[in-house]
C-alpha cells in the first residue's frame, strides 16, 4: 500500500499490525488483508484532495469482530462439512456479510462491491453486464429487499435455508463469464496487430521482427507497468502461430483482462476498463 497517502497508509499499517490474517483463508478465499486493501484503496480514491469529486469519508474499522465474522462464512461448516463449496455461493455469502456487517464506519457497501469483483476474479470469473445491475444487486442486499427486488429469481430458492445467499448466486452466475484458457484462432499478423491495438497495444516492424509495448495503469491509476514482448515477422499476410499468439497475449498481461481470447478479436472491452467504470456506482454506494 506505498501507493496510498501518508495519513492513509498510517491507519492502514495500524489496522494491519492488530488484525493478522486468519490462518487457512487463502486464495481465492478473502482475508483480512484483502479487505482491508480493497477499503483504503477506495478511502484514497474518494478523498483525492485533487479531485474535482472529493468526498468526507469517516475512514476506519468498526469492529474487528464483524469483518472476521463476515470473513468466516466463507468456511463456515456443520458436523465437519463445509457449507459452501461453490465457488460463486462462496462470494455470495462474504459480500452478503460484507454489505450486511457493517464493519467499517463507512464505506461498507463500496468495500463488499470491490471485494465481491476481485473475490470473482480470483475464481476465474469477470463481470458481463453493466455496472447498474452490481449496484442494484448492493442497494437490495443492504435494504433487505432481495425478494422485492428480484421476485422471479427469489422465487425459485423461496423454500431453501438461505434464500437470500442462493438468489444472490443464482444472480451472480447471470452477471459474470467465466474465463477461456483455450485458443483456436489463426489470425494473419495484420488482423493479429489490428486486435491488440484495440488493446491498447503500440506495435513497430523492425526488419524480421515484430516488437509490441503495452502500457497498462492500476484501476485507480496509482502506478503504471510497461509490458513488452517480441516475435518473428514474416509479413503481414502471413499467419501468427497459436503458441506464438498465446504467449504475445499472456507476455503483454493482456489475457488478464478479458474472459476470453476471441474477445481479443472480437474487440470485447476489457476487465479493466469495465471495473474502472464501477467508479460512478461506488460513488453513489456511500454509506447514509
Amino acid at each position: 500500500m506505498k501507493y496510498l497517502r501518508n495519513d492513509l497508509r498510517e491507519e492502514y499499517e495500524r489496522i494491519a499490525k492488530n488484525v493478522p490474517d486468519i490462518e487457512g483463508l487463502q486464495h481465492p478465499l478473502i482475508n483480512f488483508s484483502d479487505v482491508l486493501h480493497a477499503y483504503f484503496i477506495l478511502a484514497d480514491y474518494f478523498t483525492d484532495e485533487s479531485s474535482d469529486n472529493i468526498e468526507h469519508m469517516l475512514v476506519g474499522l468498526r469492529s474487528a469482530d464483524l469483518l472476521g465474522s463476515a470473513l468466516g462464512r466463507q468456511i463456515v461448516s456443520f458436523g465437519g462439512r463445509k457449507k459452501y463449496t461453490d465457488s460463486i455461493e462462496i462470494c455470495a455469502t462474504l459480500f452478503y456479510g460484507l454489505v450486511k456487517d457493517h464493519a467499517f464506519h463507512d464505506g461498507n457497501k463500496r468495500t463488499a462491491l470491490l471485494t465481491l469483483l476481485y473475490q470473482l476474479t480470483l475464481y476465474g470469473y469477470i463481470p458481463s453486464v453493466s455496472v447498474n445491475k452490481y449496484e442494484k444487486l448492493v442497494v437490495a442486499v443492504a435494504a433487505h429487499t432481495v425478494e422485492a427486488t428480484y421476485p422471479k429469481e427469489w422465487k425459485k430458492f423461496k423454500k431453501c435455508e438461505e434464500p437470500e445467499i442462493q438468489t444472490i448466486a443464482y444472480l451472480l452466475r447471470q452477471m459474470t463469464k467465466k474465463k477461456d484458457n483455450s485458443y483456436h484462432i489463426s489470425p494473419t499478423m495484420k488482423e493479429f496487430c489490428a486486435a491488440l491495438e484495440n488493446a491498447d497495444v503500440s506495435y513497430e516492424a523492425s526488419g524480421s521482427k515484430m516488437h509490441f509495448t503495452r502500457v497498462e495503469y492500476s484501476m485507480w491509476k496509482l502506478k503504471k507497468e510497461k509490458y513488452q514482448y517480441t516475435i518473428p515477422f514474416n509479413g503481414w499476410t502471413r499467419t501468427v502461430g497459436a503458441k506464438t499468439a498465446r504467449d504475445t497475449l499472456q507476455a503483454l498481461k493482456i489475457y488478464d483482462q478479458y474472459a476470453t481470447y476471441q474477445d481479443v478479436f472480437d474487440d470485447q472491452e476489457p476487465l479493466y476498463a469495465l471495473v474502472d467504470q464501477f467508479n460512478v456506482p461506488l460513488r453513489r454506494l456511500k454509506d447514509e
